[in-house]
């Protein structure tokens, strides 16, 4: 079944990517799958045409997870897309990106990505105050527990191939 996520934006214009729902439990969590149909770049990590994302949505979480392997499923890394809004239907995904990202590479090592957006939006008055500290509480949260939230993903993505 083909799945639509639609990634909203507060700083540029939302995208869409069509997905393959790999296991959902209704209301509460989804997982899909997406083929990269260009190459592209995240964390100074290349990914080439044919990369797989497995991407993971919660409803109530503040992020959204995708494990990214190359074409021949080769491991390049996990990136947490701090998120609002997380809403699934039964032929979509939905959820505002919250411009902080945070890229752990295949050797786990953990880097923040566009904190930068994060300070453009505030300056242009896009995010105020109180959503800068909601992202750095998500960021913080993130960093002490990526390792768990990680094996918990990884345990439903082994659990579906059982």
């Amino acid at each position: 079944m083909k799945i639509l996520e639609v990634k909203r934006h507060l700083n540029k214009p939302d995208e869409s990517y069509l997905c393959d729902l790999l296991m959902r439990d209704n209301a509460h969590f989804m997982v899909l799958k997406y083929v990269n149909e260009r190459a592209g770049l995240v964390g100074g990590v290349s990914f080439e045409v044919g990369a797989i994302t497995y991407a993971y949505y919660k409803t109530g979480q503040g992020f959204v997870l995708w494990k990214m392997l190359g074409p021949n499923e080769n491991l390049k890394g996990y990136l947490f897309h701090i998120c609002r809004d997380v809403k699934l239907e039964e032929d979509r995904v939905a959820y505002m990106d919250m411009l902080l990202d945070v890229w752990i590479d295949d050797e786990g090592s953990v880097n923040i990505l566009d904190r930068d957006e994060v300070e453009d939006c505030v300056a242009d008055g896009i995010i105020g105050n109180e959503e800068v500290a909601w992202i750095s509480r998500q960021e913080k949260n993130i960093i002490q527990n990526w390792r768990q939230i990680i094996a918990d993903f990884e345990a439903l993505l082994i659990h579906r191939r059982n």
